[in-house]
């Protein structure tokens, strides 16, 4: 950044990805799209008259079309085109602006220059799903999105609360903005960053708006992928209720949820008020087919040892079989070279009922990869039991003229608990010198012990969302106000039952109980690592200690089991914001709208664990505990303005955004025992300024072009700032593979950093959009719309696990220490990862009203057109994951296209609707292993009548406004495949779970009254 605050791009890279070929091409490609739309309009748009009025040719926005339902808010042309000439179906008409995501000027949908989705309460009711984050999951733009399914994550960490994300464009569920009311409402997770969707009632939701561009220019941080703003009805009438049971064809779980609202004036002041409640009866694995998991995870009753693994998925051989003996390794490596030729290795072994350390290998008789069967999955929660209680009021009135003030509370108490299966082992090594281990050589045993118990979780999650606004209007003039205070917090509280402490259980597997083990202990110094009679080298303390005690797999080791763990956290966000916007006259094609903002957002995380909870990429991967908390405050001033350039028969305005954002230096708490410590003068994130610009064109009145350019930014987690560095000496399997003159692989010992990283800087993004939108009149009923996107993407926190390096090309986070012939490696967030990205979306809306009855049409596609990853700068050149992604790609495979198909019919309270989602397939690449993942083509089917006067059925005066309604989802009960091979192209077995739907047909009844 230069000193006028302008993103200078330094790195040759990025400049090359910015002027880059694929990116001309496709901006020109956009521009070409654009001027077909022209075309397209001349072709099929009948001029207006020379003599019309000019208001006759000004589109009106509609919230509430009262004779054809809305499909879009933005563009459907029943309720968005009305003033075309010869439009005979829908009467022009005059109603409240409708203020939309995107900008916090007064604006219409049309005159935005980004790209914006709206699911409005048609649609949603249209899609036949029961809550938010499903309705959310169909969107094509949506990728790769946190699921309340077993085994997902939750910004790196377990999903212990059954939560619930939204990722556009496939950037990270941290890179999209959620936004309720246009207000921020906080973090969820363990480690924060993200925003769980699912706590927000769908029986409370308007509608939803979607910003599929880049906009930290006007809300912030966190908006780089885009904005999803939820918007809350305020139409209640009386009381309505709403009542929904879901149960599945095959069985296994149930689902309700219930719901009464209503709204009312007293004294001036209008009040709103809800209270939801929910549940889910939690779905076992093995109520569904053995082909959803594999039992790699889910390991069998009794033991199966192999020994692995390697590229193109080759084990090493476990035991040799020899004129019907079965032989260990050193026996096999005993025989003579003829007998050696002979001998069968077998790479798989299963473990007989009651073998034990006394057994022989002469006992095992089965070989070949295991397949246990669902009994296995029994109890294991692949979906989690859950308890949700929602509650929201609100409170407006107005004060005067001039002045309105409103106030709302929303609140959810959810208790979830997974089953995670019985205890037992998922390939821990069992090492030779075990006095246990009867098989001469190191093995790995995976396999489940009943005798000892089921693994459970059980969360309690508290979240609070609390809102005061003020408006306000200067008089008459023209101008106006807003000011508003927040506060967010969501709670949880989660208790692991029979948890194993996996390091003291690994340890004593590999122990022969004799032989005293090394150890490199961090924080000492001579005196003290001289007083445990150690030397201090580099930092750490290398220490001789006592061996721990040898495990027995096959006997009782409940002694390394903990009744209960305990893990929490705080997320908290106190917002105050205000601004004024007003109009300037300043030329004859209309008023110049203004605003000027500034907003103060703290943020803050405490988190405390008895239990390691992340995997093993993230940034607490490597402790067992962690008890800390920290806070950063933000300010921020920003700008809008829209310029009216020219306004008759065709139109031409621009719109400009500025923000500058400041953070503060993070303060941060850590605690051990009673010794809390706060380390001082952890430098700032510092200050960040993004803008943005548009043009919107409207050469024909069916007819508008929009292009806009923006920059975004997000700025460091918390959970990538807080974390103490950690230091580890690794050697074989725990440390690196270097990579050899000749090709091969060889063990080094490596000095491993772990932890957060103060020095983070914001990751910045540039976002471009181009796209049309045409109605034709000739047409009438149709609305056609198609956009090009692209974003670059830079300076992505990443954390690089560097297990195979190249030594004469190091990555950016390992050096060489030769004076102690040792490889130094910081495993921890920095910034390196660039994205680039391009795609097209395309929509096609629908609506005619006929004798038989109206019908609705809306499809939309996306396509990315372009998806590179450069993971590190330093060494790597650009990557796609575009369909394939590899081992060391920090984001997950990006499915080429999407679609989704909504259609509808209705007639005299009857509807029916039909909708049709498909995903392109996908390939994952894992040290020569690939698994082709082929999503299902899902297709719901959704029956609704409406008790109305006229309607086909006769309706009771007590029964008028309500409706019934039965969806089937997933009418065909498909699932996805994955297919697996190795490099050979032979099938292998499943090495993950498989992301197909976990529901099957499931039927979902609701009924809606009012009283």
């Amino acid at each position: 950044m230069n000193k006028d605050g302008h993103v200078v791009n330094s790195n040759p890279l990025h400049r090359k990805l910015i002027r880059g070929g694929r990116g001309c091409c496709a901006f020109r490609h956009a521009l070409a799209l654009a001027a077909a739309a022209c075309l397209l309009s001349a072709a099929y748009a009948q001029e207006p008259d020379e003599d019309d009025d000019e208001d006759e040719v000004r589109q009106t926005q509609l919230e509430d079309a009262p004779v054809v339902p809305q499909t879009d808010l933005e563009d459907a042309p029943q309720v968005g085109q009305t003033d075309l000439e010869d439009a005979p179906v829908v009467p022009q008409t005059e109603v409240e602006e409708v203020v939309v995501t995107g900008s916090r000027l007064a604006l219409t949908p049309n005159e935005l220059a980004g790209n914006l989705v709206v699911l409005d309460r048609d649609y949603i009711n249209a899609t036949g799903e029961a809550t938010l984050e499903r309705v959310l999951r169909q969107l094509p733009q949506n990728l790769n999105a946190t699921a309340e399914r077993f085994g997902s994550s939750l910004n790196t960490g377990p999903n212990f609360s059954g939560a619930s994300t939204v990722n556009l464009r496939g950037l990270g569920s941290e890179s999209t903005l959620v936004l309720v009311d246009g207000k921020r409402i906080g973090h969820s997770g363990f480690l924060g960053g993200v925003t769980d969707v699912s706590s927000i009632p769908l029986s409370m939701v308007e509608r939803v708006e979607v910003m599929l561009d880049g906009a930290s220019a006007i809300y912030g941080s966190d908006a780089v992928g885009g904005v999803v703003n939820v918007i809350t009805r305020k139409d209640y009438e009386g009381v309505e209720l709403d009542l929904n049971y879901n149960w599945p064809a095959d069985g296994g779980y149930s689902e309700w949820r219930g719901a009464v609202a209503g709204g009312f004036t007293f004294a001036g002041t209008r009040f709103r008020a809800s209270f939801t409640h929910g549940g889910h009866s939690g779905l076992d694995g093995s109520d569904r087919s053995a082909t959803l998991f594999q039992r790699e995870i889910f390991a069998g009753p009794q033991f199966d040892i192999r020994f692995c693994c390697f590229p193109a998925g080759v084990h090493l051989p476990i035991l040799y079989r020899l004129d019907g003996d079965v032989l260990t390794l050193p026996e096999y490596q005993a025989l003579s070279e003829e007998d050696q030729a002979r001998a069968t290795a077998e790479t798989h072994a299963v473990l007989p009922a009651g073998f034990n350390e006394n057994s022989t290998v002469d006992d095992i008789t089965q070989f070949g990869p295991p397949n246990w069967g669902v009994e296995t999955q029994a109890g294991f929660h692949t979906l989690p039991e859950s308890q949700r209680n929602g509650l929201f009021l609100s409170a407006e009135r107005e004060f005067g003229s001039y002045l309105t003030g409103a106030f709302q509370v929303r609140t959810e108490q959810r208790e979830t608990t997974y089953q995670l299966g019985h205890i037992g082992l998922g390939g821990q090594t069992f090492g030779a010198n075990n006095p246990f281990n009867p098989f001469d050589r190191n093995v790995h045993l995976r396999g489940q012990r009943p005798d000892l118990g089921t693994v459970s979780s059980q969360t309690d999650t508290d979240t609070l969302d609390i809102g005061i606004d003020l408006d306000g209007a200067f008089g008459d003039s023209g101008w106006d106000w807003e000011a508003d205070f927040g506060f967010s917090s969501t709670e949880s509280d989660t208790d692991r039952v029979n948890t194993v402490d996996g390091a003291r259980l690994r340890a004593g597997l590999t122990s022969d109980g004799v032989t005293p083990i090394t150890q490199f202990l961090s924080g000492e110094t001579a005196e003290s690592c001289a007083e445990k009679g150690g030397s201090l080298s580099f930092g750490l303390c290398r220490v001789s200690v006592p061996p721990p005690e040898p495990v027995n797999p096959f006997g009782d080791f409940s002694a390394y089991i903990r009744d209960a763990l305990n893990a929490g956290s705080v997320n908290e966000e106190t917002r105050f914001g205000g601004l004024v916007r007003g109009r300037f006259g300043l030329f004859p094609a209309g008023d110049v709208r203004v605003l000027l903002g500034a907003s103060h957002h703290t943020t803050s995380l405490d988190s405390a664990t008895e239990f390691q909870v992340a995997t093993s990429d993230a940034p607490i991967g490597a402790v067992s505990s962690l008890d800390t908390s920290a806070e950063r405050a933000n300010k921020a001033v920003y700008a809008e303005a829209l310029m009216p350039v020219y306004e008759n028969r065709q139109s031409l305005a621009f719109s400009f955004s500025a923000r500058w954002d400041s953070y503060d230096a993070p303060d941060v708490t850590y605690r051990e025992g009673d010794t809390p410590e706060t380390p001082e003068d952890l430098p700032a994130p510092g200050s960040h300024s993004t803008w943005g610009v548009g043009v919107i064109y409207t050469p024909h009145p069916s007819t508008r072009i929009r292009m806009s350019r923006q920059t975004a930014f997000r700025a460091p987690q918390l959970n990538q700032l807080l974390l103490r560095t950690s230091q580890r000496r690794a050697s074989g399997f725990g440390g690196l593979l270097v990579q050899q003159p000749n090709g091969s692989l060889l063990f080094a010992t490596a000095l491993i950093n772990e932890g957060g990283n103060p020095d983070l800087r914001p990751e910045t993004a540039y976002t471009s959009n181009v796209g049309f939108e045409v109605s034709p009149a000739s047409l009438a009923g149709i609305t056609l719309k198609s956009s090009w996107s692209s974003t670059l993407y830079e300076d992505r926190i990443t954390r690089l696990v560097n297990t195979i390096i190249d030594p004469e090309n190091l990555p950016s986070n390992t050096r060489y220490l030769a004076e102690e012939d040792i490889y130094f490696q910081e495993r921890r967030w920095i910034n390196a990862s660039v994205v680039q990205r391009e795609g097209l979306d395309h929509e096609v809306h629908f609506s005619r009203e006929t004798d038989i009855g109206g019908f609705d049409v809306q499809v939309r596609y996306s396509r990315t057109l372009t998806y590179d990853v450069t993971v590190d700068p330093a060494v790597d050149e650009p990557a796609s994951i575009l369909r394939v992604a590899t081992a060391d790609t920090p984001l997950a495979v990006v499915s080429p296209s999407a679609t989704n198909a909504l259609l509808t019919w209705r007639h005299r309270g009857l509807e029916v609707g039909v909708d049709i989602e498909k995903r392109a397939k996908t390939t994952t690449t894992r040290a020569g292993v690939t698994n082709v993942y082929t999503p299902p083509t899902v297709a719901d089917l959704r029956l609704t009548y409406s008790f109305t006067p006229g309607g086909l059925l006769p309706a009771p005066v007590w029964a008028e406004g309500s409706r019934v309604s039965l969806a089937i989802n997933n009418l065909t009960s498909s699932y996805g495949e994955t297919r697996v091979s190795n490099a050979d192209g032979e099938e292998l077995e499943q090495q993950n779970a498989d992301r197909s739907p976990l529901y099957g047909r499931v039927f979902n009844l609701s009924l809606h009254t009012s009283f």
